[in-house]
Order: C-alpha cells, then sequence, then structure tokens
C-alpha cells in the first residue's frame, strides 16, 4: 500500500504488484508498468526488457546529501518553496520586504483621478514607482502629493517616519536653495544633491533621515523611471538579501540613429527583439524625458556612453533589459 512498508518481498524471477508511488519491496530491482505485462494466474509475462532500476526513484535522487538547496540572496519562487517545503524547511528565514514610502512633490499636481486645470498635471510619477517598487518586490506605501515647501515635505516624512524602511519622492522643492531642504532634515537626517552625467535624470538627491534611505528623484516621467531602475531598485534589492543587483544585459544592433548629448552617458528607450544575426535595438520615439509612452514600449535602455553624440544604425550598443527581449 502506498504510505506503509511492503509486506512481500521479491525472490529470483518473482514479481509482486505494487501502486504508483509505493515503496519498493525488498528485493525487487526495478518496476514494469502494468500495460507492459501480462498475468496469468501466478505467471507474470514481461512483453518489454526490463533493466536494473527502471521506474525506481532512489533516495536522493533530486538533491544529493549535503547539498545546498537555495542560494543565500535568492528570491524565493514556487519551485524553491516547494524544495524547501519537501525537505522539511516549509518556513525558511528570509529578509522582510521593505516597506517603502512613495512622495510627489509639486505645487503644479493634482491625482489622477482630477480633471487638471490650466497649469496643472496629473501625479503619474508616484504610480511608475509604486509598480517598479512591486516588480521589485518591496512593499510601497502611497503618501500622496506634497506641496512645494520645506515644512510639508519635513511633516509628510516624519510622519511616515516609523512605518518606512525608505523614502523615494520624485521632483523638487522650489523655494530658495536645496541646502533649505538639507536644514529641513538637520540632526534627523541629511539629504544631499548631485548632478548626475546621466540623460535622463541628471538631478538626483539622496541622504538618510534617522538612518533610514532616502531617494529624491527629478520630476520628469522618464527621468524617474530610469534613475529608480539604476539607483533606487538595487538599493531595494540589497535591503532583501538579493545577491544579483543589475538587470540583465544584450548587446544589440541599433536599427535607427540615436543622437545625444556629448558629456554624459545616454539612456535611451529601445524594444529589444530577435534577429537574424542577434539582437536588434529600436528606438521607442523621440528622447524627451517627459514621454513616458517610450518608456511603455520599450524593453530595454540602450547605454551610449559620454564622447558619443551620435550612435548610428547599424552600430552595436549594450543594452539593460528591463522586460524580457521579444523573440
Amino acid at each position: 500500500m502506498i504510505g506503509h512498508r511492503p509486506d512481500a518481498t521479491v525472490g529470483a524471477g518473482e514479481a509482486v504488484a505494487i501502486a504508483t508511488g509505493a515503496p519498493i519491496p525488498a528485493g525487487a530491482d526495478s518496476v514494469v508498468p502494468v500495460e507492459n505485462s501480462r498475468a496469468d494466474d501466478d505467471v507474470v509475462d514481461l512483453l518489454q526488457a526490463v533493466d536494473e532500476g527502471m521506474h525506481v526513484r532512489p533516495a536522493g535522487e533530486d538533491v544529493s546529501e549535503g547539498s545546498v538547496l537555495v542560494e543565500a540572496g535568492k528570491r524565493l519562487g514556487p519551485p524553491e518553496l516547494g524544495l524547501l517545503a519537501n525537505a522539511g524547511h516549509p518556513t525558511p528565514s528570509v529578509h522582510p520586504r521593505p516597506r517603502v514610502v512613495v512622495l510627489s512633490t509639486g505645487d503644479e499636481l493634482v491625482p489622477p483621478t482630477d480633471e487638471p486645470e490650466f497649469g496643472q498635471i496629473r501625479d503619474s510619477n508616484a504610480y511608475t514607482i509604486f509598480g517598479a517598487l512591486r516588480e521589485a518586490g518591496a512593499m510601497p506605501v502611497m503618501a500622496g502629493i506634497v506641496r512645494d515647501d520645506v515644512d510639508s515635505l519635513k511633516e509628510t516624512v516624519f510622519d511616515y517616519l516609523i512605518q518606512a524602511d525608505a523614502f523615494v519622492s520624485s521632483g523638487g522643492v522650489s523655494v530658495g536653495e536645496r541646502d533649505v531642504v538639507k536644514a529641513a532634515f538637520f540632526r534627523r537626517g541629511d539629504v544631499a544633491f548631485y548632478r548626475v552625467a546621466m540623460q535622463p535624470g541628471m538631478p538626483q538627491g539622496f541622504g538618510q533621515i534617522e538612518g533610514k534611505p532616502y531617494f529624491g528623484l527629478p520630476g520628469n516621467p522618464v527621468s524617474v523611471f530610469v534613475s529608480f531602475e539604476l539607483f533606487v531598485r538595487p538599493a531595494i534589492l540589497k535591503m532583501m538579501g538579493r545577491t544579483q543587483l543589475s538587470r540583465p544585459e544584450v548587446t544589440a544592433t541599433l536599427t535607427a540613429d540615436v543622437a545625444g548629448p556629448k558629456g554624459k552617458m545616454q539612456y535611451a528607450r529601445v524594444t529589444v527583439a530577435r534577429a537574424r544575426d542577434g539582437w536588434a535595438a529600436t528606438p521607442t520615439g523621440a528622447r524627451g524625458s517627459n514621454l513616458i509612452s517610450t518608456v511603455s514600449r520599450a524593453n530595454g535602455l540602450a547605454m551610449i556612453p559620454p564622447g558619443v553624440e551620435l550612435a548610428p544604425e547599424g552600430s552595436q550598443v549594450r543594452v539593460m533589459l528591463f522586460r524580457a527581449a521579444e523573440d
């Protein structure tokens, strides 16, 4: 019977019937499917040659004793959870998913459900960041729109400080110099601002507030996406104990010219697809950092290095894939 120690033993030239998945009786060294046999009273004829060990699953066949089941830093998916459960570890110790507070700053912003008036725009950045955090495995906490003044930013951040493991904001505050923002968190943290030689996404902010990371991203939608991919996503993965922090990269051939600023690393939105002689990268539109539709049509960012004003059609570039390439 399945799940019980077999009573029968098998000697030379003997056979005994067992159910699929039942333990192998002592003395038996192979199993013949019933459809490959014919029984006549006490005589069993085999209709197919049988090798020793056929249809027998030996102990340790799946994983050898002493093997590492799941490497540290690997994300646990359905196969890994099943493997660990099979080895008697249904509740493994893991890094918790960080709670990341998402803020959008700007007097011109309104919620996506509102009809913008003159000079206003809908807040899309928070939802881009929300989706990117979820895809990375974090738990986004939407803190809403913060007006363009230091006190509003300070109040909102400290309201969420207890439940946050990190903060991500988009857009800057327009009151005075950025040193004023740094002063807002004086004694409880420090946030610095930088000019990074990249396009899109040159203005960046980073620091800590009571030991919790604070990422200040630009305000343009494409800049937000690219900045998240380069700076925030690897940090979030690191917080979760992951060891593979980078997106996969491929070398692809451009199907059109890509122009960019000579002194900056350019991240051009492209669609990577399989071609006859390798991968082909097709730009998805103009390089304006406000054109979020160019990201939605893309699956990768072609990296044009500083010093290259024009990457011509037919040249090869490295592409960071944020979605699977098209076959």
